[in-house]
């Protein structure tokens, strides 16, 4: 079990909660916000945010899947882009009502540009570019990096991002069990299916509701607006 001790020695690769809440804002209308936001409610790697599809956010639901990739490594410094999704090994989590909001306006405006530039062949696929082409793998990673230092924060990747809100997370569970379901699904795929059953967090209404009004900059705003008119 991952420890509080071992998340705050790790702390020095990672934004404090307080950082995290200072990039929200600086990053709030860029066309990385989504991104950004889905990295730390969900805890995403590279490959699978890249990987993930319209087909795994399911909107009527409010769910969002996410699986575990394999990838053809073709030598030592280049993964090829196949991507084999690990079904079996998917985490399910409740699709919070901000990130639902920016995904779907998201989803509008690819359909736009879709019309736009008439080349639909990545229309399944969430994380692109503008011309609807996909996004390279190191491209979000790089800018993050830039946003952080042109923001005067400690420059992390997505890797630090990911890891960001492991202590919130912890703090806002009832128990730190709690805390590890939650927690992303991270070895070599060797362990029974389902090891972390993590349907439970759709009962945790406090929690869900902490993490949501995080990542919503505007809630926020009207927190600390509130706060001064007390």
């Amino acid at each position: 079990m991952i420890s509080k001790k071992n998340i705050n020695a790790r702390k020095e690769n990672l934004l404090t909660l307080e950082q995290v809440k200072k990039f929200l804002k600086f990053t709030k209308d860029t066309k990385y916000e989504i991104y950004i936001k889905l990295i730390l409610a969900y805890q995403f790697s590279k490959l699978e945010l890249m990987s993930l599809e319209w087909q795994d956010v399911d909107f009527e639901n409010d769910r969002i899947e996410i699986h575990p990739i394999s990838y053809t490594v073709t030598n030592k410094f280049y993964y090829s882009w196949y991507i084999e999704k690990l079904t079996e090994f998917k985490r399910t989590f409740p699709l919070l009502p901000h990130i639902k909001k920016l995904l779907l306006e998201l989803k509008e405006q690819q359909e736009l540009d879709f019309e736009k530039h008439g080349d639909d062949s990545n229309i399944n696929y969430v994380c692109l570019k503008k011309d609807g082409s996909r996004m390279n793998v190191n491209t979000l990673s790089r800018n993050i990096r830039y946003l952080c230092r042109d923001n005067d924060l400690p420059e992390v990747l997505v890797s630090g991002l990911r890891l960001s809100l492991e202590g919130f997370i912890c703090n806002q569970s009832r128990d730190y069990d709690y805390y590890r379901a939650w927690t992303r699904f991270d070895h070599k795929f060797n362990k029974p299916k389902n090891t972390y059953n993590n349907y439970n967090l759709f009962k945790n209404k406090r929690f869900l509701t902490a993490l949501n009004n995080l990542l919503d900059c505007s809630q926020m705003d009207r927190k600390s607006k509130s706060e001064m008119e007390m």
